[in-house]
């Protein structure tokens, strides 16, 4: 048999063997799609985003530039939410109705996160203070449910999932030290904002809101009256804004004691940035004291 032959031969039967062990070796995995996820507002995206990385595909109900406070999901938006496989609600008032109708899809979505207790907007970071998200410890227990879940839809993603979290939360624990460290000069201190957002930032920083709002909703003239008479006391040099609102109350206290109108949104789609630019106001606003500045 001669050179040519015998490769030939040896290439036939090595092609034989290769067939025969195609049916007995177990078939390479398929790589599973990313979870279907959905969230309330852009901060819970970007959180979502930073456990799972690719392994999720997030939407989002409240788009940027909106405001979740006078938020209503359309019939679309309700049916698109039957493909998601988990819904991680915020605790803000639209879910009231939203969850109860999700609960009772036959397709429904798993629900989880935030729930929220009433339509009456809490003012203190207490329960009815819907914007827990703006505390870094509460976003770092997110990440703990967001894992969780995750894990629990995809448990073959289990580790990468953890890793995210892992990673978030060293992130939101070095962004609560940074934070604390700036406004420590400030303690016992009070700002003013239209829209009352920051209970639960302020509670955690040992600051005090005091907004044009009352509760949520637009002010009375007594309640508009009160708000100025306590902003000249202090000599309120600015009142926070956010993009979602219009200004015309918080101009009113802002011609009336001298003050300036500041744009800082709590709804910003990156959250370390949008808590390092609230942050960063307010030390200047406040004149604290602290050295520690942002990286």
């Amino acid at each position: 048999m001669n050179l040519r032959l015998s490769l030939r031969f040896a290439v036939f039967a090595l092609a034989g063997v290769l067939s025969a062990l195609s049916g007995v070796l177990p078939a390479p995995a398929a790589a599973q799609a990313p979870v279907r996820v959905s969230v309330s507002i852009p901060p819970q995206q970007w959180l979502v985003e930073r456990v799972a990385g690719p392994a999720a595909d997030v939407s989002i109900l409240v788009e940027p530039g909106r405001s979740p406070e006078n938020f209503a999901p359309t019939p679309r938006q309700v049916a698109d939410l039957q493909a998601a496989e988990v819904y991680f609600s915020a605790g803000v008032a639209f879910e009231l109705g939203l969850l109860p109708r999700l609960a009772a899809m036959p397709d429904a979505p798993r629900l989880a996160g935030r729930r929220p207790t009433s339509e009456r907007h809490g003012t203190d970071g207490d329960d009815e203070d819907p914007h827990a998200w703006l505390d870094p410890l509460e976003a770092s227990a997110f990440a703990d449910t967001v894992c969780r879940v995750l894990s629990e839809l995809r448990p073959s993603q289990a580790a990468v999932f953890a890793q995210g979290r892992d990673a978030l939360q060293a992130q939101l624990a070095e962004l609560d030290r940074e934070i604390a460290r700036r406004l420590a000069g400030c303690r016992g201190r009070e700002f003013f904002v239209f829209h009352p957002a920051y209970g639960h930032f302020a509670a955690r920083y040992g600051l005090h809101q005091v907004a044009v709002e009352d509760h949520g909703h637009e002010p009375g003239a007594r309640h508009l009256a009160e708000t100025i008479d306590r902003a000249k006391a202090v000599g309120a040099r600015a009142i926070l804004v956010q993009p979602q609102f219009p200004q015309r109350s918080a101009d009113a206290v802002a011609a009336a004691v001298g003050a300036r109108l500041v744009v800082v949104d709590p709804l910003a789609t990156d959250y370390v940035a949008g808590l390092r630019h609230l942050t960063a106001t307010l030390q200047d606003l406040l004149g604290c004291d602290a050295g520690a500045t942002a990286p």
